[in-house]
């Protein structure tokens, strides 16, 4: 049921898309990935999963938006909806961006706990180089006394022209009461036909884990 409620938004998002005005504040958004991964575990047992999600994004720069995508981690529960807001600004060649993002997992329970997180962040970006900090204000994922754990994002992307894109990720997720590690990712993308191709590199220090050893991911995605 989980699973045809995210097939039916995203052909949703897939209809309405075409309506949205080039100056409308509202977007949407539709992809396909050979796996989803998330700070280096892949979210789905290393299978495909689809994704979608709208945004709101005000010329004031605050914005909103809901994203969703099928997870295949949990003893209960097979859907992931992010929630999020915030506030972003852009100073010549540098940026920041403040905000709140609610992970829900309807019906979802690890080890007879709720998996869903609450995380704020703070971003900063210069040029092609982008920093972010998020902090989990709630048990991370259903991790027992994981609240106060952190991740730390250094990203850095660069358009080498006729549509490709070279991108570098590092990251470090610091557990609380738990395991930290550390993931990274290289790879690139591909604008074409009005539609965007991914193929990453994914990687972490974790071991003796399926689900965080390295793998190629592909995707495909379009904006409305």
């Amino acid at each position: 049921m989980l699973k045809r409620s995210l097939c039916a938004a995203i052909a949703l998002a897939g209809l309405t898309g075409a309506a949205f005005a080039e100056d409308s504040p509202i977007s949407a958004n539709v992809g396909f990935v050979s796996d989803y991964q998330y700070r280096g575990y892949s979210q789905t047992k290393e299978n495909m999963a689809l994704q979608g999600g709208f945004d709101y994004a005000h010329a004031s720069g605050f914005y909103a938006g809901v994203w969703g995508s099928n997870v295949d981690w949990l003893d209960t529960g097979s859907l992931e909806v992010d929630v999020y807001g915030g506030f972003k600004k852009s100073l010549g060649d540098f940026g920041y961006d403040v905000g709140v993002l609610q992970y829900v997992y309807p019906g979802g329970k690890i080890g007879g706990d709720s998996a869903d997180t609450t995380e704020g962040y703070v971003g900063v970006s210069w040029k092609f180089i982008s920093f972010k900090y998020s902090y989990a204000f709630t048990d991370l994922f259903g991790a027992s006394n994981s609240d106060g754990s952190q991740y730390f994002d250094l990203s850095a992307s660069h358009d080498v022209g006729a549509g490709f894109t070279l991108g570098a990720h590092v990251g470090r997720q610091k557990i609380e009461n738990g395991t930290s590690y550390n993931d990274w990712k290289v790879g690139v993308s591909k604008d074409y036909a009005g539609f965007s191709f991914g193929l990453n590199y994914v990687d972490t220090d974790v071991d003796n884990d399926d689900n965080a050893e390295a793998r190629v991911i592909f995707s495909v995605s379009k904006s409305f």
